[in-house]
């Protein structure tokens, strides 16, 4: 899933500069194999990077509609840790591995999704309900974030410790995100 380059060449006005990509061990890993399950069928221990490989794996199976319910689950959970993980370097994890999904399902991804938002409806909607419901009794996940702290700056300056805030409240960011981030009631 990884695609991008280890070395890549970028093309400047005075030639050819050599561009070195750097990536920590555990940067964006995956560490459950998910496949394209129902919603009801996911675990709390499954990750946002663990997430990334069943969207991929639905929109592939050509399950749009359960891709996008994972797309949305996966970033609930990337919304979870970037309230957690102390390092602001490694929020933009989220954002990389939907690039990554872009990249390995084609131009098609954007418009099929747009199709699967348009079933699932508003905030409100039956769907919307039944994702609320299913996310409250998920409750807060209980994956480890590893894979955003290795993807920011201080998995190479260094960190003490496991590079989570001191005082997160698991339940208490959750509530807040099921109410404000997914809008449920």
């Amino acid at each position: 899933m990884r695609w991008l380059a280890v070395v890549g060449m970028l093309w400047a006005t005075q030639g050819v500069a050599q561009v070195t990509n750097y990536e920590a061990d555990g940067n964006l890993e995956s560490t459950h194999e998910v496949g394209c399950v129902a919603l009801s069928e996911l675990s709390n221990a499954y990750s946002p990077a663990d997430l990334a490989g069943g969207v991929i794996r639905c929109f592939k199976d050509d399950q749009d509609d359960r891709a996008f319910e994972m797309v949305v689950t996966m970033q609930l959970r990337t919304a979870f840790d970037t309230l957690r993980v102390e390092d602001t370097t490694a929020h933009q994890a989220g954002q990389v591995m939907m690039l990554e999904i872009q990249h390995a399902t084609g131009e098609a991804f954007g418009p099929r999704m747009q199709e699967a938002v348009a079933r699932f409806g508003d905030s409100g909607s039956p769907k919307h309900s039944a994702l609320c419901a299913q996310m409250a009794d998920f409750g807060p996940p209980t994956h480890s974030p590893r894979y955003m702290v290795q993807h920011g700056m201080t998995a190479f300056t260094g960190r003490e410790g496991d590079g989570l805030l001191d005082d997160f409240d698991p339940a208490e960011s959750w509530e807040m995100l099921l109410e404000e981030y997914l809008q449920c009631e």
